[in-house]
């Protein structure tokens, strides 16, 4: 799930970034090549304990999973990794449990990337840059479709609450509008942002709709509720399908949590990922970086999220058959109450798909 790519990359893996580092990576450095020390591994070690004790999202753990960390590296854990590839596996494999959080990872990108981190927003170049790199790689919306039937069918690679996104969003939303049923397929999308997902399903609700409270402590604004406002077009009255899978993940999850606990959609496919804790890059020693869960999600409706669960589906299907089953579902949904025209072309379309 882990790009490198521009400025912002690392904000689309993730629900939010609130804030996190961000860089100009490259290519990363082969983590197995790089030989470290033992007092290099101890440096990489404790950093992280750091970084967890000052950033971690439940702060009631985190001072526990910090003095854990350092026993680990008094007891000599990973004193014998003698390469950074080696270090990462031990540290992923000891300490990720401690953690228990499904964002938490580490990554070798090199003490020269490392060093470019920074702390808050990207400057107004970076975001220019990021957008325009965004647009050219299809503004994470790289399908829209009629299906048989008179089928929508919407494909989105991360929810991002940015330009190129929103604006080909209302584009593919215009496209679909006269489709009497709608297919958003978020298998194998990694995340994106709250906001993000706020701005799809403001494009199918008419009225405000809170989706999520956040709460990311030692902020200078803590505490935050994402709302859905209406947005056109709007596709309203008409019945929404999602397909989902195990590599559905993070933000792309919330979508398909959010709208189930709405009643707005079905839920087609597989149980998701199961991660729900927003978060950031952060650097550590020696040109180590560690993802930080450093936020709380929690739906508004259920006061709860998927993390460690994933989002169950209303109608379970193999991935590969997820949209087979929903596209005969959205048809037989049509055909409850359409006449004429649009009865003769959702029949056509069903006998199409065969038994």
């Amino acid at each position: 799930m882990i790009r490198h790519c521009a400025a912002l990359c690392a904000v689309a893996i993730t629900l939010a970034i609130s804030p996190a580092a961000t860089a100009q990576p490259g290519p990363p450095p082969d983590a197995a090549s790089v030989s470290l020390t033992p007092d290099q591994n101890r440096a990489v070690v404790l950093s992280l304990a750091e970084v967890l004790r000052q950033r971690f999202a439940f702060r009631d753990r985190s001072a526990t999973i910090a003095d854990e960390i350092e026993a680990m590296e008094r007891r000599g854990e990973f004193r014998d990794a003698r390469t950074a590839a080696e270090l990462r596996v031990l540290i992923e494999s000891r300490v990720g449990p401690v953690v228990d959080d499904r964002h938490f990872r580490i990554r070798y990108f090199g003490p020269e990337v490392v060093a470019g981190f920074q702390e808050g927003p990207p400057s107004a170049e970076e975001l220019a840059a990021y957008y325009e790199e965004m647009r050219l790689r299809g503004s994470e919306i790289p399908e829209v479709r009629w299906l048989d039937g008179n089928v929508g069918y919407l494909r989105i690679n991360r929810f991002m609450d940015a330009p190129p996104f929103t604006e080909k969003l209302a584009a593919a939303m215009g496209m679909l509008a006269d489709t009497g049923a709608l297919i958003i397929d978020v298998r194998g999308a990694p995340g994106g942002e709250p906001a993000g997902v706020a701005n799809v399903i403001g494009h199918l609700v008419d009225q405000p709709t809170p989706t999520v409270h956040v709460f990311s402590p030692g902020e200078a604004e803590p505490s935050r509720t994402y709302a859905a406002q209406p947005r056109t077009p709007g596709y309203i009255g008409r019945p929404v399908f999602v397909l989902i899978d195990g590599e559905t993940g993070s933000g792309a999850e919330e979508f398909a949590y959010d709208l189930q606990a709405m009643g707005r959609a079905t839920l087609v496919g597989q149980t998701t990922w199961g991660g729900a804790t927003p978060g950031g890059y952060r650097p550590l020693a020696e040109g180590f970086v560690a993802f930080i869960p450093m936020a709380v999600v929690t739906n508004t409706i259920t006061g709860t999220n998927w993390e460690g669960v994933g989002v169950r589906p209303d109608v379970e299907a193999p991935a590969d058959e997820a949209l087979d089953v929903a596209h005969r579902l959205a048809l037989e949904a049509i055909l409850r109450d359409a006449d004429g025209v649009r009865r003769a072309i959702a029949e056509e379309g069903l006998e199409g798909l065969g038994d």
